[in-house]
Protein backbone atom coordinates (compact mmCIF):
# COMPACT_ATOMS: atom_id res chain seq x y z
CA UNK A 1 0.00 0.00 0.00
CA UNK A 2 1.30 3.45 -0.89
CA UNK A 3 2.09 5.78 2.01
CA UNK A 4 1.69 9.48 1.32
CA UNK A 5 2.98 12.27 3.53
CA UNK A 6 3.27 15.99 2.88
CA UNK A 7 6.62 17.49 3.83
CA UNK A 8 6.21 21.23 4.29
CA UNK A 9 8.84 23.77 5.29
CA UNK A 10 8.33 26.84 7.46
CA UNK A 11 8.12 29.74 5.03
CA UNK A 12 10.00 31.96 7.49
CA UNK A 13 13.02 29.65 7.47
CA UNK A 14 15.60 30.19 4.72
CA UNK A 15 16.06 26.74 3.20
CA UNK A 16 16.52 25.76 -0.47
CA UNK A 17 14.53 22.56 0.12
CA UNK A 18 10.90 23.35 -0.65
CA UNK A 19 7.87 21.45 0.54
CA UNK A 20 6.94 18.30 -1.36
CA UNK A 21 4.63 15.30 -1.24
CA UNK A 22 6.40 12.10 -0.26
CA UNK A 23 5.13 8.75 -1.58
CA UNK A 24 6.26 5.32 -0.45
CA UNK A 25 4.89 2.68 -2.86
CA UNK A 26 5.33 -0.99 -2.07
CA UNK A 27 5.12 -2.38 -5.62
CA UNK A 28 6.59 -1.43 -8.97
CA UNK A 29 3.08 -1.06 -10.35
CA UNK A 30 2.17 1.51 -7.68
CA UNK A 31 5.39 3.41 -8.30
CA UNK A 32 4.76 3.54 -12.05
CA UNK A 33 1.22 4.84 -11.54
CA UNK A 34 2.42 7.54 -9.14
CA UNK A 35 5.24 8.53 -11.49
CA UNK A 36 2.87 8.81 -14.44
CA UNK A 37 0.47 10.92 -12.40
CA UNK A 38 3.25 13.17 -11.13
CA UNK A 39 5.03 13.51 -14.47
CA UNK A 40 7.78 16.13 -14.51
CA UNK A 41 6.74 17.29 -11.06
CA UNK A 42 7.94 13.99 -9.55
CA UNK A 43 11.37 12.48 -8.90
CA UNK A 44 12.32 8.93 -8.01
CA UNK A 45 14.34 8.22 -4.87
CA UNK A 46 16.46 5.06 -4.64
CA UNK A 47 19.90 5.65 -3.11
CA UNK A 48 19.32 9.39 -3.04
CA UNK A 49 22.96 10.40 -3.33
CA UNK A 50 22.23 12.74 -6.25
CA UNK A 51 18.64 13.80 -5.59
CA UNK A 52 19.14 14.75 -1.94
CA UNK A 53 22.15 16.93 -2.79
CA UNK A 54 20.30 18.55 -5.70
CA UNK A 55 17.40 19.41 -3.40
CA UNK A 56 19.69 20.58 -0.62
CA UNK A 57 21.44 23.06 -2.91
CA UNK A 58 18.30 24.16 -4.73
CA UNK A 59 19.19 22.53 -8.05
CA UNK A 60 16.05 20.38 -8.00
CA UNK A 61 12.71 21.22 -6.39
CA UNK A 62 10.32 18.36 -7.09
CA UNK A 63 6.75 18.66 -5.92
CA UNK A 64 6.63 14.90 -5.38
CA UNK A 65 9.25 12.39 -4.25
CA UNK A 66 8.54 8.71 -4.93
CA UNK A 67 10.65 6.53 -2.62
CA UNK A 68 11.40 3.13 -4.17
CA UNK A 69 13.22 1.67 -1.16
CA UNK A 70 10.13 -0.05 0.25
CA UNK A 71 9.40 -2.04 -2.91
CA UNK A 72 10.19 -5.68 -2.25
CA UNK A 73 12.26 -7.76 -4.63
CA UNK A 74 14.47 -5.02 -6.11
CA UNK A 75 17.43 -5.29 -3.73
CA UNK A 76 19.08 -8.33 -5.27
CA UNK A 77 22.07 -9.68 -7.16
CA UNK A 78 21.51 -13.04 -8.84
CA UNK A 79 24.59 -14.73 -10.28
CA UNK A 80 24.19 -18.05 -12.09
CA UNK A 81 26.11 -20.01 -14.70
CA UNK A 82 23.93 -18.38 -17.35
CA UNK A 83 23.76 -14.71 -16.32
CA UNK A 84 24.01 -11.88 -13.83
CA UNK A 85 20.93 -9.93 -12.77
CA UNK A 86 21.05 -6.82 -10.60
CA UNK A 87 17.96 -5.21 -9.08
CA UNK A 88 17.25 -1.48 -9.01
CA UNK A 89 17.99 -1.20 -5.28
CA UNK A 90 21.21 -3.26 -5.21
CA UNK A 91 23.82 -0.98 -3.68
CA UNK A 92 27.26 -0.16 -5.02
CA UNK A 93 28.83 -1.17 -1.71
CA UNK A 94 27.24 -4.62 -1.95
CA UNK A 95 28.80 -5.12 -5.39
CA UNK A 96 32.17 -3.96 -4.10
CA UNK A 97 32.11 -6.38 -1.16
CA UNK A 98 30.61 -9.40 -2.93
CA UNK A 99 33.25 -12.11 -3.13
CA UNK A 100 31.06 -14.09 -5.50
CA UNK A 101 30.86 -11.16 -7.90
CA UNK A 102 34.52 -10.21 -7.53
CA UNK A 103 35.73 -13.70 -8.43
CA UNK A 104 33.21 -14.20 -11.23
CA UNK A 105 33.59 -13.28 -14.90
CA UNK A 106 31.89 -10.00 -13.90
CA UNK A 107 34.69 -9.07 -11.50
CA UNK A 108 35.39 -5.81 -13.35
CA UNK A 109 32.02 -4.53 -12.14
CA UNK A 110 32.92 -5.28 -8.51
CA UNK A 111 36.28 -3.56 -8.94
CA UNK A 112 34.68 -0.50 -10.55
CA UNK A 113 32.17 -0.30 -7.70
CA UNK A 114 35.05 0.06 -5.26
CA UNK A 115 36.37 3.12 -7.12
CA UNK A 116 33.12 5.09 -6.97
CA UNK A 117 32.97 8.06 -4.60
CA UNK A 118 33.48 7.49 -0.89
CA UNK A 119 32.43 4.58 1.35
CA UNK A 120 29.51 6.70 2.56
CA UNK A 121 28.32 7.26 -1.01
CA UNK A 122 28.79 3.61 -1.94
CA UNK A 123 26.73 2.57 1.08
CA UNK A 124 23.71 4.43 -0.32
CA UNK A 125 24.16 4.63 -4.10
CA UNK A 126 22.70 1.96 -6.36
CA UNK A 127 24.20 0.51 -9.52
CA UNK A 128 21.04 1.20 -11.51
CA UNK A 129 21.02 4.77 -10.18
CA UNK A 130 24.58 5.28 -11.40
CA UNK A 131 23.46 4.21 -14.87
CA UNK A 132 20.33 6.37 -14.88
CA UNK A 133 22.33 9.38 -13.71
CA UNK A 134 24.25 9.07 -17.01
CA UNK A 135 27.27 11.05 -15.88
CA UNK A 136 30.07 11.13 -18.49
CA UNK A 137 32.51 10.07 -15.74
CA UNK A 138 30.32 7.34 -14.18
CA UNK A 139 32.51 4.46 -13.04
CA UNK A 140 30.02 1.63 -13.52
CA UNK A 141 28.79 2.43 -17.02
CA UNK A 142 31.98 1.48 -18.96
CA UNK A 143 32.26 -2.05 -17.49
CA UNK A 144 28.51 -2.58 -17.84
CA UNK A 145 28.73 -1.71 -21.53
CA UNK A 146 31.81 -3.90 -21.96
CA UNK A 147 29.88 -6.78 -20.37
CA UNK A 148 26.87 -6.25 -22.64
CA UNK A 149 24.45 -5.19 -19.90
CA UNK A 150 20.81 -4.57 -20.75
CA UNK A 151 18.26 -2.61 -18.72
CA UNK A 152 14.68 -3.68 -18.07
CA UNK A 153 12.45 -0.60 -18.25
CA UNK A 154 8.89 -0.78 -16.93
CA UNK A 155 6.19 1.75 -17.73
CA UNK A 156 2.43 1.98 -17.44
CA UNK A 157 1.37 -1.21 -19.22
CA UNK A 158 4.72 -1.47 -21.00
CA UNK A 159 8.00 -3.29 -20.57
CA UNK A 160 11.10 -3.06 -22.75
CA UNK A 161 14.75 -4.02 -22.65
CA UNK A 162 17.48 -1.66 -23.85
CA UNK A 163 21.24 -2.16 -24.02
CA UNK A 164 23.00 0.18 -21.59
CA UNK A 165 25.14 1.60 -24.38
CA UNK A 166 21.95 2.56 -26.24
CA UNK A 167 20.38 4.18 -23.16
CA UNK A 168 22.75 7.12 -23.01
CA UNK A 169 21.78 10.29 -24.87
CA UNK A 170 23.99 12.85 -23.14
CA UNK A 171 25.05 14.06 -19.70
CA UNK A 172 22.15 13.27 -17.37
CA UNK A 173 19.96 12.12 -20.26
CA UNK A 174 18.78 8.61 -21.15
CA UNK A 175 16.06 6.99 -23.23
CA UNK A 176 14.12 6.26 -20.03
CA UNK A 177 11.01 8.41 -20.22
CA UNK A 178 9.15 10.15 -17.43
CA UNK A 179 6.80 7.56 -15.96
CA UNK A 180 9.21 4.67 -16.61
CA UNK A 181 11.37 2.88 -14.05
CA UNK A 182 14.50 0.78 -14.62
CA UNK A 183 13.88 -2.29 -12.48
CA UNK A 184 16.97 -4.38 -13.22
CA UNK A 185 20.12 -4.93 -15.25
CA UNK A 186 20.83 -8.23 -16.98
CA UNK A 187 24.04 -9.66 -18.46
CA UNK A 188 24.66 -13.00 -20.12
CA UNK A 189 27.56 -14.89 -18.57
CA UNK A 190 30.80 -14.42 -20.48
CA UNK A 191 32.28 -17.32 -22.39
CA UNK A 192 35.50 -19.15 -21.62
CA UNK A 193 38.82 -17.44 -22.33
CA UNK A 194 37.22 -14.02 -21.84
CA UNK A 195 38.62 -11.22 -19.70
CA UNK A 196 37.15 -7.88 -18.68
CA UNK A 197 38.86 -5.11 -16.72
CA UNK A 198 38.25 -1.51 -15.67
CA UNK A 199 40.93 1.11 -15.07
CA UNK A 200 40.22 4.49 -13.50
CA UNK A 201 42.71 7.33 -13.75
CA UNK A 202 42.12 9.86 -10.98
CA UNK A 203 44.25 11.88 -8.53
CA UNK A 204 43.07 9.80 -5.55
CA UNK A 205 41.75 6.28 -5.11
CA UNK A 206 38.64 7.56 -3.35
CA UNK A 207 36.27 10.52 -3.76
CA UNK A 208 37.61 11.79 -7.10
CA UNK A 209 35.76 11.50 -10.39
CA UNK A 210 37.55 9.75 -13.22
CA UNK A 211 39.86 11.82 -15.39
CA UNK A 212 39.78 8.87 -17.77
CA UNK A 213 37.94 5.59 -17.23
CA UNK A 214 38.41 2.61 -19.55
CA UNK A 215 36.77 -0.81 -19.64
CA UNK A 216 38.01 -3.55 -21.97
CA UNK A 217 36.62 -6.98 -22.76
CA UNK A 218 38.59 -9.44 -24.88
CA UNK A 219 37.82 -13.03 -25.86
CA UNK A 220 40.58 -15.34 -27.06
CA UNK A 221 40.40 -18.45 -29.24
CA UNK A 222 42.59 -20.77 -27.19
CA UNK A 223 43.47 -22.85 -30.25
CA UNK A 224 44.92 -19.97 -32.27
CA UNK A 225 45.59 -17.45 -29.46
CA UNK A 226 43.81 -14.85 -31.57
CA UNK A 227 41.30 -12.34 -30.27
CA UNK A 228 37.81 -13.20 -31.54
CA UNK A 229 35.84 -10.46 -29.78
CA UNK A 230 36.66 -7.16 -28.13
CA UNK A 231 35.01 -4.15 -26.59
CA UNK A 232 36.75 -0.94 -25.62
CA UNK A 233 34.67 1.58 -23.68
CA UNK A 234 35.88 5.06 -22.75
CA UNK A 235 34.49 7.13 -19.89
CA UNK A 236 34.99 10.81 -18.97
CA UNK A 237 36.24 11.74 -22.46
CA UNK A 238 32.94 12.43 -24.26
CA UNK A 239 29.38 13.50 -23.36
CA UNK A 240 28.62 9.83 -22.67
CA UNK A 241 30.64 6.66 -22.27
CA UNK A 242 31.54 5.52 -25.77
CA UNK A 243 32.67 2.35 -27.49
CA UNK A 244 35.50 2.55 -30.01
CA UNK A 245 34.66 0.11 -32.84
CA UNK A 246 37.68 1.10 -34.94
CA UNK A 247 40.03 0.25 -32.10
CA UNK A 248 38.15 -2.97 -31.37
CA UNK A 249 38.51 -4.07 -34.99
CA UNK A 250 42.30 -3.76 -34.72
CA UNK A 251 42.33 -6.21 -31.82
CA UNK A 252 39.93 -8.73 -33.37
CA UNK A 253 41.88 -11.26 -35.42
CA UNK A 254 45.20 -10.30 -33.84
CA UNK A 255 47.19 -12.12 -31.17
CA UNK A 256 47.11 -8.91 -29.12
CA UNK A 257 50.71 -8.21 -29.96
CA UNK A 258 52.33 -5.05 -28.67
CA UNK A 259 51.94 -3.38 -32.07
CA UNK A 260 48.22 -4.25 -32.27
CA UNK A 261 47.58 -2.98 -28.74
CA UNK A 262 49.48 0.24 -29.42
CA UNK A 263 47.57 0.81 -32.66
CA UNK A 264 44.23 0.25 -30.93
CA UNK A 265 45.20 2.63 -28.13
CA UNK A 266 46.16 5.35 -30.61
CA UNK A 267 42.83 5.02 -32.40
CA UNK A 268 40.98 5.18 -29.07
CA UNK A 269 42.87 8.37 -28.23
CA UNK A 270 41.92 9.86 -31.59
CA UNK A 271 38.25 8.96 -31.03
CA UNK A 272 38.11 10.60 -27.59
CA UNK A 273 36.39 14.01 -27.54
CA UNK A 274 37.16 15.35 -24.06
CA UNK A 275 36.66 18.87 -22.76
CA UNK A 276 38.87 21.05 -20.58
CA UNK A 277 37.63 21.20 -17.00
CA UNK A 278 38.95 21.66 -13.47
CA UNK A 279 40.10 18.04 -13.31
CA UNK A 280 42.19 17.91 -16.49
CA UNK A 281 42.76 19.48 -19.87
CA UNK A 282 41.41 17.90 -23.03
CA UNK A 283 45.01 17.48 -24.25
CA UNK A 284 46.01 15.54 -21.13
CA UNK A 285 42.94 13.34 -21.29
CA UNK A 286 43.60 12.35 -24.91
CA UNK A 287 47.20 11.48 -24.04
CA UNK A 288 46.08 9.42 -21.07
CA UNK A 289 43.48 7.51 -23.10
CA UNK A 290 46.38 6.02 -25.07
CA UNK A 291 48.15 4.95 -21.87
CA UNK A 292 45.09 3.70 -19.99
CA UNK A 293 43.72 1.68 -22.91
CA UNK A 294 47.02 -0.18 -23.20
CA UNK A 295 47.05 -0.91 -19.47
CA UNK A 296 43.44 -2.07 -19.45
CA UNK A 297 43.92 -4.39 -22.43
CA UNK A 298 46.84 -5.98 -20.58
CA UNK A 299 44.69 -6.46 -17.47
CA UNK A 300 41.84 -7.96 -19.48
CA UNK A 301 44.26 -10.32 -21.24
CA UNK A 302 45.48 -11.55 -17.84
CA UNK A 303 41.88 -12.38 -16.96
CA UNK A 304 41.42 -14.61 -20.01
CA UNK A 305 43.72 -17.20 -18.44
CA UNK A 306 41.42 -17.42 -15.41
CA UNK A 307 38.27 -18.13 -17.42
CA UNK A 308 39.12 -21.60 -18.78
Amino acid sequence: MTVRRSVRKNAEVSDPVKGFDYFRPTTVEEAVILYNEGGNRARLLAGGTELVNEMRFGKSQPEQVIDLKHIGGLDFMELTRERLRIGALYRVRDAECSGALRHSPFGALSFAAGTLGSPQVRNKATIVGNVCRASPSADLIPPLIALGARAKIVGKGTERTVAVEEMLLGPGKTVVETGEIVTELDMANVQDHTGCSYYKLSPRKSLDLAVVGVAVMVRIDHRTSRCIDARIVLGAVAPTAIRVPRAESILIGSRLSESAVQAAARVASDEAKPLDDVRASAWYRKKMVDVVVRRTIALALEQTGKRR
